[in-house]
């Protein structure tokens, strides 16, 4: 993908046995707003940088290293149909609520960054993912890295039951200097109830 200069699972088996069938409220939609990055709109076949404490709609940006930052590409850019992140050197999250008793499922879209500009500071390509819930329990998170430059699902869910109401997304590279994985189409999804 070439960049442009713009003008502007511990609880899986408790899980898997704890759920029940679907109910027409479990089939509700993405907990996750602006999942796919599209708002605001990046300049066609730009991209946008965005610095620790900035936001990209509903996400907020923070730094995973003093330089830390994150990049929104445009379409044209991702070659795909929605925009995406360039994860970097930088952290996204956003705050999201679920019903208590509730399994969540959390899934977005990666790929790796192939910028040729990228090619002498291409970092790390994996980043890592958590759910973090209110202060009385422990995060659920992953580590994850792209295997090619097509936008791809990830392979292993985040998958939670939701012990509380309220709970932040958080993504967060390991690319010092700015060429890192993208992700796109993020969703959280109620998937079941646990038992009483």
């Amino acid at each position: 993908m070439k960049k442009l200069t713009c003008a502007g699972a511990l609880l899986g088996a408790t899980i898997l046995a704890t759920t029940t069938a679907l109910t027409p409220a479990a089939a509700a939609g993405n907990l996750i707003k602006n999942g796919t990055f599209s708002d605001p709109n990046a300049p066609a076949g730009g991209y946008v940088e965005y610095e620790d404490g900035e936001n990209i709609g509903p996400w907020q940006v923070g730094a995973a290293t003093p330089r830390g930052g994150v990049t929104l590409y445009s379409r044209a850019l991702t070659q795909y149909t929605y925009q995406a992140v360039d994860i970097g050197p930088g952290t996204l999250s956003q705050d999201f609520e679920a019903d208590s008793g509730s399994i969540v499922s959390v899934t977005w879209k990666q790929a790796r960054n192939t910028d040729p500009a990228c090619a002498k500071d291409m970092g790390d390509q994996s980043y890592s993912a958590q759910v973090i819930p209110p202060p009385s329990s422990d995060p659920v998170g992953d580590t994850y890295t792209p295997v090619g430059p097509r936008f791809a699902s990830i392979n292993r869910p985040l998958q939670f039951l939701a012990g509380e109401d309220h709970f932040t997304l958080e993504f967060a590279g390991r690319a010092p200097g700015g060429c890192g994985p993208l992700i796109t189409d993020v969703v959280a999804k109620v998937i079941g109830y646990a038992h009483p």
